[in-house]
């Protein structure tokens, strides 16, 4: 996703160009992924004349809160209040201004309701 996310618009064969340059995969690879992002409706897919082009369907800042709700939910679901003692713990740690703005992002919350 993150390559799609970057070119915007691409072909199976520019996604294998921007991974062989890290990795050696195969083209039939690479179009499995990109059916399987085009299947699970994370991208477009077009024909433009004889080639497939994907773009991005989800912008990675809505799949990040997607998948950071999923995370969050499973966690607190399985774990309890040891889940929520050791979130609470772990906000101590975080860098003061990322900690600063996750407050106010809570603080935000509360007042919603």
């Amino acid at each position: 996703m993150s390559i799609v996310w970057t070119l915007g618009k691409c072909s199976v064969r520019d996604v294998l160009n921007k991974l062989n340059t890290e990795k050696k995969l195969a083209y039939t690879t690479v179009a499995t992924l990109l059916q399987r992002l085009y299947g699970k409706g994370l991208v477009n897919r077009n024909d433009d004349n004889l080639t497939l082009l994907y773009s991005p369907k989800i912008s990675k800042e809505t799949y990040g809160k997607k998948m950071a709700k999923l995370l969050t939910n499973s966690f607190f679901k399985s774990y309890g209040d040891t889940a929520i003692a050791s979130f609470a713990e772990s906000i101590d740690k975080l860098p003061k201004q990322k900690r600063e703005y996750f407050l106010k992002l809570l603080n935000k919350k509360n007042e919603i309701k």
